[in-house]
């Protein structure tokens, strides 16, 4: 009888950055030897963070720097990379507003063509946010540019309360904040402008003590205001308490809607789609997916470890970031990882021995 020769599978990584390789910038002790070790050993690795706002050029650039390694954009995945095969091609002629600061100009370097971020957009609409507005009596200008047809979070909102207000105008009056608010007057009406996410993360890891807000939270404040806005004609904090506590309510014919939304970022399957295929361009051509041992690593269960349930793959959550609790709290949570270490370079040394 003829043996079985087993072939070891190649290791590759999805290494998270924020709160396991760095906080804010600043590198996480044992990290940086982690990635000289990876790159000494023609590990395919590539860095898959919730963040964005900039191009990944850019953070590959930033990246180089501040570990002393070559990193190519082609192993940046932000959290709108997907976006690139997914949504550009299908948008890339229509009105979209992004959300972010500073997201405009790399939307448009993305290939949307016509796309405006929240502040270049109030611009051109001063009545929406009058906070913001420069002029004491600006004329109401006409948007004669057709319906936007899509709102994009790139990155977390310059100011929460302006973003909040445009991008609330412009899904419910389905593209035309000039006009009325459709989905308000109109039962019948169905949502037309796309809203896509990029990171479902409500929270990450700084250099503050303790978890600072980031675009899944904001993500909340936009479907309470949606849904309060489709299911009630209240303008009143306190009527609407009233009304929800009630059960007899005038405003019972309302149509009570929810937000229409897509997601990328991790860990949804279209982000670990997208690391998945930078991985094996960094693989002889011959090498598929089954023959890959892949890690997910990072600090947040939530985001890393559900990437590697969702993809069927190996993960590694540290203890420099937003995690530092115990493993019945992930049992509970269904978020149970492979292993758990102090950080990176403990799993880097136990999977890739000297």
């Amino acid at each position: 009888m003829a043996e079985t020769i087993t072939v070891p599978k190649q290791l590759a990584f999805v290494l998270d950055i924020d709160g396991c390789l760095s906080r804010e910038g600043i590198p996480i002790p044992s990290a940086k030897a982690a990635l000289h070790r990876l790159c000494s050993t023609n590990t395919p690795f590539v860095f898959c963070t919730n963040g964005g706002g900039q191009l990944e050029s850019q953070r590959a650039e930033k990246l180089s720097k501040t570990f002393d390694l070559d990193v190519s954009p082609d192993q940046i995945i932000l959290s709108h990379t997907p976006l690139r095969e997914e949504v550009v091609e299908r948008l890339k002629d229509e009105r979209v507003l992004i959300v972010g600061e500073n997201c405009g100009p790399v939307a448009r370097a993305y290939g949307l063509a016509k796309a405006m971020e929240v502040r270049e957009f109030g611009k051109s609409h001063p009545s929406l946010f009058p906070r913001r507005r420069e002029a004491e009596n600006p004329p109401i200008l006409d948007d004669d540019d057709g319906p936007v047809k899509a709102v994009i979070f790139f990155e977390d909102p310059e100011d929460l309360g302006e973003a909040l207000q445009v991008v609330l105008d412009v899904i419910l009056t389905n593209g035309d904040p000039s006009g009325e608010r459709v989905l308000v007057k109109d039962n019948s009406a169905e949502q037309e402008v796309e809203v896509w996410f990029t990171n479902p993360d409500l929270v990450y890891s700084g250099l503050a003590t303790n978890p600072r807000l980031t675009q899944g939270s904001y993500r909340l404040c936009l479907e309470t205001l949606f849904q309060s806005a489709t299911s009630s004609t209240s303008t009143s904090y306190y009527s609407m308490k009233t009304i929800e506590s009630s059960t007899k309510s005038e405003t019972s014919h309302i149509r009570k809607r929810q937000l229409i939304s897509n997601t990328v970022g991790k860990p949804t399957p279209l982000t670990g789609r997208t690391a998945l295929n930078k991985l094996l361009s960094q693989c002889p051509v011959n090498i598929t997916d089954e023959e890959l041992e892949i890690w997910t690593v990072g600090d947040n269960p939530f985001s890393d470890v559900a990437l590697a349930l969702t993809m069927g793959w190996n993960s590694g959550l540290v203890r420099t970031g937003i995690w530092d609790g115990d493993v019945e709290s992930l049992e509970k949570e269904n978020v149970v990882p492979t292993r758990i270490v102090d950080d990176v370079g403990v799993l880097v040394g136990q999977l890739l021995p000297e």
